[in-house]
């Protein structure tokens, strides 16, 4: 090794050393002892024992010491608000690994219980299953804000997320006193809100029933129900409930058939097919008491297992209250248990066809009704094929002799027949002087034959034995009448009108509707609406023709739209359709001559 190399080598220090002073001088006699070394230059250093133990943070101030020290940093005031906040967020530091968020947000609710605040601005917020733990400073603030003009009775109108986080504390009885009075804040939310936040109407009647069985609330979720409007939101629950007011509403809503669509209901008959739909539906519990089977039986395929259970589905909700163990039991076989502080519920399985069924009693009931009453516009119902597979129950009836069409068919014709009998009211108290007058009204009018002709010809305004029969109705008295008794009542059985007298009506001597009546509607209307093609459709269809799919491909149509658009035109115009599309496409036979009239005209 180069001996200069090798001096050097401890002269210089390891990269990275502290304290390191370095000269380089001139050439120096004391170097000269090595000839090697004679007039060559050397480095010398010099290493401050101390500066080993300066700190780094010494250092960078030695560095520094000549620029001019920075200005002391000015203290804030500290934002309470914020504050809170932040102390609120702390309470998920102990809960790292929890799967749901409901237990955070009760003890958050309950750490904000009292806070109130009155921030000016307002955050939009949107959100789904809300809770404080994800929302900003602007939107904690917007939210409190609006939640204590909540509490105090206004709603100002705001993003349904702040509405639904309210109703989340109203559920777990975060801010009342009682589950009554949580009930009563959340009525208040329903009756205010769901204005400008109609989601809250896919949640909260679910809720509200949870509600009573959750808090064991002492007045009965079906008065509440009734009490409120609310009978509807739970159509399977109320269907056999013979008190309810919107009985009709609640069969109608799980119908196939909207009868509010119908033209026939909504020709002023609306009352008319009500009543009579209830008198179908008492006829039909009659019918399932002879099978020894309930109505339920019709709809209820069998009551499931118990299984879990948890109430305010959808809902941020953590089951605070430790309860009793008890059974609750609710309208349309639902039953729920509580037991070790833990929930069941054993729930109805209902036939998949239920739709079509109800869908079949409305149709079948205005068919009928429509008969009853002679309507211009007839209507066809007929069960779908599958409607008796899953429905065993209808097997039994048919067994008994006794079948649904025609419990239906029976209950409609006694309706009509009770509901246009004319009755007669007979005043008791006037009938000794009624048959005094007409006692004495026989005496005059009983005269010698010769006198008869003569005074009462064809001049004479006095009535004739003919005439006088067109002014008579027949009465049936109901009661007996045995020296005095008393006459109950009397119904107006027919008129006896003139013989050959015709009674007129929409209908002609046949029976069949005329066709060129009804302006604007009707038969007529119908034929000016369809196209030639749907003319010419119809005209095969009525020939029995079996190339009516050929000749809507040749059109390009596919049978059943094409069906579909003849028979929405005759729905428009005749309030019925008048073709049926199976393998093929039909007319139905009450609507034949009125289709050939068409086609032909």
């Amino acid at each position: 090794m180069d001996e200069r190399k090798k001096y050097n080598s401890y002269l210089i220090p390891r990269r990275g050393a502290q304290g390191v002073k370095v000269d380089v001088p001139p050439n120096r006699a004391g170097a000269a002892a090595d000839s090697s070394f004679s007039g060559t230059g050397f480095a010398e250093i010099e290493i401050d024992p101390g500066s080993n133990n300066v700190s780094a943070a010494e250092r960078a101030l030695r560095f520094f010491s000549s620029v001019t020290p920075p200005e002391p940093l000015e203290q804030k005031t500290p934002d309470p608000i914020r504050r809170k906040f932040y102390d609120m967020r702390k309470l998920a530091v102990d809960r790292p690994f929890a799967r749901d968020d409901s237990e955070l947000f009760y003890k958050q609710a309950k750490f904000m219980d009292e806070f109130t605040d009155d921030y000016p601005d307002e955050a939009k917020f949107f959100m789904y299953s809300p809770f404080y733990q994800r929302m900003g400073y602007e939107q904690l603030r917007t939210y409190f804000s609006w939640r204590a003009k909540a509490r105090n009775g206004e709603m100002p109108p705001i993003s349904v997320s702040y509405v639904f986080l309210y109703v989340y504390e109203l559920l777990s009885n975060i801010g009342v006193n009682s589950p009554g009075e949580g009930l009563g804040k959340l009525l208040a939310v329903w009756n205010t809100c769901l204005k400008f936040g109609p989601a809250l109407e896919n949640y909260m009647p679910g809720w509200f029933k949870d509600y009573h069985i959750y808090y064991d609330l002492p007045q009965s979720f079906t008065d509440f129900a009734k009490e409120h409007d609310m009978a509807g939101y739970f159509s399977m629950m109320f269907l056999f409930d013979a008190d309810a007011d919107t009985r009709f509403e609640i069969w109608n809503r799980i119908s196939g058939y909207n009868v509010n669509g119908s033209k026939f209901y909504n020709d002023g008959n609306e009352q008319l097919f009500r009543d009579c739909f209830y008198a179908v539906l008492d006829s039909i519990g009659d019918l399932c008491m002879e099978a020894n089977i309930s109505m339920e039986d019709l709809f209820i395929y069998s009551s499931g297992r118990r299984a879990p259970w948890k109430p305010f589905k959808y809902a941020v909700f953590y089951q605070w209250l430790q309860q009793n163990d008890r059974k609750v039991e609710m309208p349309g076989q639902e039953r729920y248990y509580c037991k070790n502080n833990r929930w069941s519920a054993n729930m109805p399985i209902y036939f998949s066809t239920q739709k079509d069924f109800v869908g079949y009693i409305f149709k079948k009931t205005e068919a009928c009704l429509r008969q009853a009453v002679d309507y211009k516009y007839k209507l066809t119902a007929a069960p779908k094929a599958r409607l008796n597979t899953p429905l065993s129950e209808l097997k039994v009836l048919g067994e008994r002799g006794a079948t649904l069409e025609g419990a239906i068919e029976k209950a409609v014709a006694d309706f009509h027949r009770n509901t246009t009998r004319t009755i007669v009211t007979v005043d008791h108290a006037n009938l000794e002087r009624i048959r005094i007058e007409a006692l004495g009204t026989q005496e005059k009018l009983i005269v010698p034959e010769e006198r008869a002709r003569g005074e009462l010809g064809e001049e004479s305004g006095e009535l004739t034995g003919d005439s006088a029969v067109g002014r008579t109705a027949l009465i049936e008295l109901h009661g007996e009448w045995a020296g005095g008794g008393v006459v109950e009542s009397a119904v107006l059985v027919e008129p006896i009108g003139e013989p050959g007298a015709e009674s007129g009506g929409l209908e002609d001597q046949d029976g069949m509707a005329d066709f060129g009546t009804a302006a604007g509607g009707g038969w007529a209307a119908l034929k000016e609406a369809l196209s030639a093609v749907e003319v010419e459709a119809l005209s095969l269809v009525l020939r029995g023709d079996a190339g009516i799919k050929a000749f809507a491909d040749e059109h390009g149509v596919m049978l059943e739209v094409l069906a579909d658009g003849i028979n929405e035109k005759a729905v428009d115009h005749i309030g019925d359709s008048i073709l049926e599309v199976d393998d093929g496409m039909s007319v139905f036979d009450e609507y034949r001559e009125n289709v050939a009239e068409l086609v032909v005209g």
